[in-house]
Parts: C-alpha cells; sequence; structure tokens
C-alpha cells in the first residue's frame, strides 16, 4: 500500500546523518565509472550508508545548488558590468540568468533525505524533514539510461530513480557499457533494490521486488540458463 504523509518523520524509520551530503556532487569529467568503483571500493553500499542491517540512509543536497550559484554570479557580473560599461539597461539573458540561478539555489537549499528499510519493506523520501512519499520499495530501482549525439555515439547513464524522487546520476556519460552493466547491477544487489537495463524489455532486468499481488511485469523476459551468460567480474576489474 502507497501512503503519502503531508508532514513530520515515520515512526520507526532512522533519523541520524546519512554520510557525505555532497559525494554525488563528486562526478568526474572522464570516464566516470571508475571514479564509481573507487567509492565502491570505500563503501560498498555507496551512495548510501548502512545505518543498521538492512537498512541503508542517503543524505544529500542536489548537485542544481552550486550549478545555480555559478549561474547567479556569473549573470550578476554580467549585469553589472553592462551597467558600468555600457550605461545602459540590462540584458535580458542576463537577469533572466540571475533570477534562474536565485531560483535554483533557493530549491536547492533544502537537504535531502533518502531511506531504504528492508525490514519494513519500504523507502522514505524527504526534503528538510517533510516527508514527501513513502512507499514499497519496487518503486525504486537503478537505471541504466541510454542517449546518442548528433554523430549516433552511445553513451550511458547510471541513475537511481524512484517515485517522487528526482532521478539521482551516479555515473555520467560513459560509452563502456558492460562496466555500466556491472556497477548498476552491483549497486542494486547490495542496496537489495531493483536493476532495469535502458532497453524497455530485457532479460537483463533484475527483479527483486515486486508489486503486492503481480505475477508478471511488461518489460520482464525470463531469461534461461543459456540466454545470458554474464562475465565473471570485480571492481577491480574496472582498472582504477
Amino acid at each position: 500500500m502507497i501512503l503519502e504523509v503531508s508532514k513530520g518523520q515515520i515512526s520507526g524509520l532512522p533519523t541520524t546523518s546519512g554520510g557525505n551530503r555532497f559525494q554525488l556532487w563528486a562526478l568526474g569529467c572522464f570516464r566516470t565509472e571508475r571514479t564509481l568503483a573507487k567509492h565502491l571500493k570505500s563503501n560498498s553500499f555507496y551512495p548510501f550508508t548502512r545505518q543498521q542491517p538492512n537498512v541503508f540512509v542517503l543524505e544529500y543536497y542536489l548537485d542544481t545548488l552550486w550549478k545555480g550559484a555559478l549561474l547567479f554570479v556569473v549573470s550578476l557580473f554580467l549585469v553589472s558590468f553592462s551597467f558600468k560599461v555600457r550605461d545602459q539597461q540590462p540584458w535580458g539573458l542576463p537577469v533572466y540568468g540571475v533570477v534562474m540561478g536565485l531560483w535554483l539555489m533557493v530549491s536547492s537549499l533544502p537537504r535531502r533525505r533518502l531511506v531504504l528499510n528492508h525490514m519494513r519493506g519500504l523507502y522514505q523520501f524527504s526534503i528538510q524533514g517533510h516527508t514527501v512519499f513513502q512507499g514499497p520499495l519496487h518503486l525504486i530501482y537503478v537505471r541504466l539510461a541510454l542517449s546518442s549525439d548528433a554523430h549516433g555515439r552511445c553513451f550511458f547513464q547510471l541513475v537511481l530513480c524512484g517515485h517522487k524522487l528526482e532521478p539521482l546520476v551516479l555515473v555520467q556519460l560513459s560509452e563502456r557499457y558492460e562496466q555500466m552493466e556491472f556497477l548498476g547491477r552491483h549497486i542494486a544487489r547490495k542496496l537489495n533494490i531493483n536493476y532495469f537495463d535502458y532497453v524497455t524489455t530485457s532479460y537483463r532486468h533484475v527483479v527483486r521486488h515486486w508489486p503486492l499481488g503481480a505475477t508478471h511485469i511488461p518489460g520482464i523476459v525470463l531469461r534461461k540458463d543459456h540466454t545470458y551468460n554474464q562475465v565473471k567480474r570485480s571492481l577491480s576489474d574496472l582498472d582504477v
């Protein structure tokens, strides 16, 4: 049963800190699957911390906080420049940038908190202590997302997704599908949540939690032993 709560904490859910709140900002510009592998070596439940057996907590600020701050400062400088140098009304685009940067900062300042509670079979997402959503674990999952450029090159992202949850990018664009898939499956296994491949219908999906009473989910293909033989890997194989 899905439950939305207007305010307050839910009794029985942990309330202590969940590690470095800025860790999701630390995304390298190149081959970022290596950065993620390093994090997983030091914390096998990354980006969460294990608060107690079967309870994982993640506290964080959205990276739009620093992006909004940067946009605000640059746009404000351009507005000031237009006043002092050209002695005219500020340009429309810099003014728009000031407003957008300020809005991004204000909307990103509240601290986010995500709890995976396998003891109760649910997850809880809250913003600054206000519960936004609480629901069953099949609604939160790791997803391998696909995008392409104008030249047809394919790039993959690892994203933590959930109902009422802003998508959290764990790895930025990478062309190394096999390593990205391995990392996604590894994270999903350690956190005991679902994993979904970029293809809608695939035998590469790993479903650990099903909707109550469901016997089949569209897009889930049950594989036979000979259909998919995954190569054994470890984090050390990612050449970090």
